[in-house]
């Protein structure tokens, strides 16, 4: 008799600082602001893309500056949660810890895919 296979789907749950977007919104306008975040959005799914690539071949260096650059974006965006993953994954890097690593790397990822696809919640 087989075991059962169990499969772990962990969900972040992505928080948008209001507080944030309203800044933003009354120094940009709706239509600016939307253009801006669209545009940031899409900045950190390329960022994220190449960071997958360097850590697919094992190039976890050249992490550090795409972490920054996550980390800006989403300081920027009011995604503190996606900036706070960054910085742990930067420093499990630092302490070469590649168990730790690897779970904040898949954090990280879960992370960016919910902003990026929208599913946010408000704080």
């Amino acid at each position: 008799m087989a075991a059962p296979v169990t499969y772990l789907c962990p969900y972040e749950r992505i928080r948008l600082d209001p507080t944030r977007i309203g800044f933003l919104y009354a120094e940009l306008g709706g239509a600016e602001m939307q253009v801006m975040l669209d545009r940031a959005m899409a900045e950190l799914g390329h960022v994220h893309d190449a960071m997958s690539q360097h850590y697919a071949m094992a190039e976890l260096p050249e992490m550090e500056h795409s972490l920054r650059r996550i980390r800006r974006i989403s300081d920027h965006l009011g995604l503190s949660g996606v900036a706070r993953v960054a910085m742990d994954v930067g420093i499990c890097l630092e302490r070469g810890d590649s168990t730790a690593i690897a779970a904040t790397w898949a954090r990280l990822t879960r992370s960016v895919d919910q902003a990026r696809h929208g599913n946010l919640s408000r704080t």
